[in-house]
């Protein structure tokens, strides 16, 4: 069994960096381009890095948990340590938001209820920050994982992954025309209910059991996997992406409630496969290093980005090119920086530095 993945570690940075980078600039320069239906279609065609993220956590995970000598424990300290740095940022949130608005409207029953409200929809659903969503159903995918594999359910694991997947295709993905009348048998419910009720079933479901547990089986089933005769699935596949979008975007209208096509699934699988191929010597000499700015980078962008434009006195609707290179850079190099101080400041190595993986 292998120790370390290098594309792991190169995944990890390409995926963070193009996170940082969508949430500076890339998502408001796409908004303004023409033939807005087509572009995001095709956008929407090559949405894998999230899925990605997903799928290597739950290969990771399911790595960790069966080299440990208490794969409960493993799983336990795994959802403790996210969990962790996940209370802090919702406590950030909260001093952010929460607490002014309970100064400025009172304490009453009415806006109390409504405080808690907004809190339970971030720490389970939103996230304290835009980023954080995708932590929650994380740790939901992760403990499914475990409880179905650690049981041997390996057959119900792959099911239960497919179905959910094509189950949420009526709802956030590209069947959801077809699912919107099915969904008429939800008509009581308020508008924002029906909202919430759509993202939870698209991230806890669609986006964290999906992507996680198939890591988690494509981690089991390793050898196999990469033994595959990898290139008329790859064809198969474009074929699948080309099609799918140019039905989408010649029968339905663009909405941003697409958040998953089918092509998604065996996308993000082709892409695994690819990462699980790469070697690389420089990735595993700074492969501490490289981890380490991955991460900072990935919890702290978006409130370093809303520092900047504090103290620089900037809004993005009305920023230039040469703000948005200069909001960039100093974005960057404060992640930069925030990883050198780390590194330098911790003393003792972890456990994990020789590879992507707990011995």
């Amino acid at each position: 069994m292998r120790n370390y993945y290098p594309g792991i570690t190169i995944f990890k940075l390409s995926g963070s960096l193009l996170v940082l980078f969508a949430h500076l600039f890339l998502i408001r320069y796409m908004a303004q381009m023409p033939a807005q239906s087509l572009v995001q279609f095709v956008s929407l065609a090559t949405r894998i890095v999230v899925p990605c993220f997903y799928v290597v956590a739950g290969f990771l995970a399911y790595k960790g948990w069966s080299r440990a000598a208490s794969p409960k424990g493993y799983v336990v300290k795994y959802a403790a340590r996210i969990g962790i740095v996940y209370a802090f940022f919702c406590l950030l949130f909260i001093a952010e938001s929460i607490v002014p608005k309970l100064i400025s409207d009172g304490l009453t029953a009415g806006n109390l209820f409504l405080q808690a409200k907004v809190l339970f929809m971030t720490f389970f659903l939103n996230g304290p920050f835009i980023q954080f969503w995708f932590i929650p159903p994380l740790v939901f995918g992760v403990t499914a994982a475990y409880l179905l594999l650690r049981r041997q359910r390996d057959r119900l694991a792959m099911y239960l992954t497919l179905a959910f997947f094509a189950a949420v295709q009526f709802v956030s993905g590209s069947f959801q025309t077809a699912g919107g009348e099915a969904f008429g048998a939800f008509a009581f419910l308020q508008p924002d209910h029906a909202e919430y009720l759509v993202a939870f079933a698209t991230r806890y479901f669609g986006f964290g059991f999906t992507f996680v547990v198939a890591g988690a089986l494509l981690a089991k089933y390793e050898e196999r996997f990469l033994s595959v005769k990898i290139k008329p699935l790859l064809l198969a596949s474009i074929a699948l992406t080309v099609l799918e979008t140019a039905a989408l975007f010649r029968y339905t209208e663009w909405t941003t409630d697409y958040k998953l096509t089918i092509g998604a699934l065996p996308n993000t699988v082709l892409l695994f496969y690819g990462i699980l191929r790469i070697r690389s010597r420089a990735a595993g000499a700074y492969h501490r290093q490289i981890s380490l700015f991955s991460a900072v980078t990935f919890f702290t962008h978006i409130l370093l980005m809303k520092l900047n434009l504090y103290m620089l006195g900037w809004s993005v609707d009305s920023m230039h090119v040469w703000q948005d290179l200069v909001y960039l850079m100093l974005t960057l190099l404060e992640c930069i920086a925030i990883t050198v101080l780390i590194g330098l400041s911790s003393k003792r190595l972890p456990a994990r530095q020789a590879g992507n993986l707990p011995s």
